[in-house]
């Protein structure tokens, strides 16, 4: 597999999937706003086909009543695949919030939970050299939280992927060639883990792993990992809730505003125009401050 088989199967379904290709179309032309922290960059789209995810339900109850849409018996037939490896096929995302936008499920219907998958995370950043992989923890934004899966879009349409660069940094663990560091004046709390060796990379991740987890259930977080140069960056961004006060609220105070990992990683998705109007810094800051741990 390779990045000329993912084009293939992209193009193969923009040309046989009548409702994916017009909601391409529609991407192609959704409104857009730029904002500036200095360290950092917020951009905020406006898309209306983001509703129905962005207001989900993801109560267990209310998951238990639905059928999976990422288990193969549940897919439409015109959706195709491609095998990742044993366990995971990659599909195009047929709701796409970016350009390229893939999702990786299990071919199994397991829980959301990154700590078994984590080597086949690494290994699909370092087969999909031209897109950035991503991976939302089942209470920080995972639309189905009952079936393990990652996403993929194209490079260079998330912000974090330059920020990161020019950021300054606090060593948290590791040496010049494998270590893990936070992110400083990042707007939120993020750790980025970089080595060459998938290896360490693994025992890195496992040792922040056990550090932030609560109890039983998995630390909350949204992670995306790159693979360049022969040296993976895996980003760790640490949440605390998912949902900020504005998604609660009644009245005027209320906002659609439902931060998944790509909202976090610098791409706020809004659903309603009326949100889009007003948002500015200043709501951007008070929802990083109030979801970042």
């Amino acid at each position: 597999m390779d990045n000329n088989e993912i084009t293939r199967l992209y193009e193969e379904q923009l040309s046989e999937w009548d409702d994916f290709r017009l909601r391409v179309e529609q991407l192609q032309k959704v409104e857009w706003k730029t904002f500036d922290f200095g360290t950092f960059k917020i951009k905020a789209q406006f898309n209306p086909a983001r509703a129905v995810s962005s207001n989900a339900k993801l109560d267990k109850a209310s998951i238990a009543k639905r059928k999976c849409f990422l288990c193969s018996e549940n897919r439409p037939d015109i959706q195709k695949g491609i095998k990742m490896n044993d366990r995971f096929t990659l599909l195009i995302n047929p709701f796409p919030i970016l350009l390229e936008h893939f999702t990786l499920p299990l071919n199994q219907h397991k829980e959301q939970e990154i700590k078994p998958y984590i080597r086949d995370f690494l290994d699909f950043a370092q087969m999909m050299t031209s897109h950035t992989l991503l991976y939302n923890g089942p209470q920080c934004g995972a639309s189905a939280p009952d079936h393990i899966h990652f996403q993929a879009v194209k490079r260079g349409q998330i912000p974090f992927e330059e920020d990161y660069k020019t950021v300054a940094r606090k060593r948290i663990l590791g040496d010049d060639e494998s270590h893990a560091d936070e992110l400083l004046e990042f707007g939120r709390k993020c750790i980025l883990v970089e080595s060459a060796s998938k290896e360490k990379m693994e025992t890195m991740f496992h040792l922040l792993y056990n550090q932030y987890q609560i109890g039983e259930e998995e630390p909350k977080w949204n992670l995306f990992v790159l693979f360049e140069e022969g040296i993976w960056h895996l980003f760790l961004f640490l949440r605390k809730t998912h949902r900020p006060t504005q998604f609660f609220a009644e009245g005027d105070d209320y906002m659609m505003i439902s931060p998944g990992a790509i909202d976090i990683a610098g791409v706020f998705v809004l659903p309603r125009k009326e949100d889009f109007d007003r948002i500015n810094k200043e709501i951007i800051k008070d929802v990083l401050q109030q979801v970042s741990l």
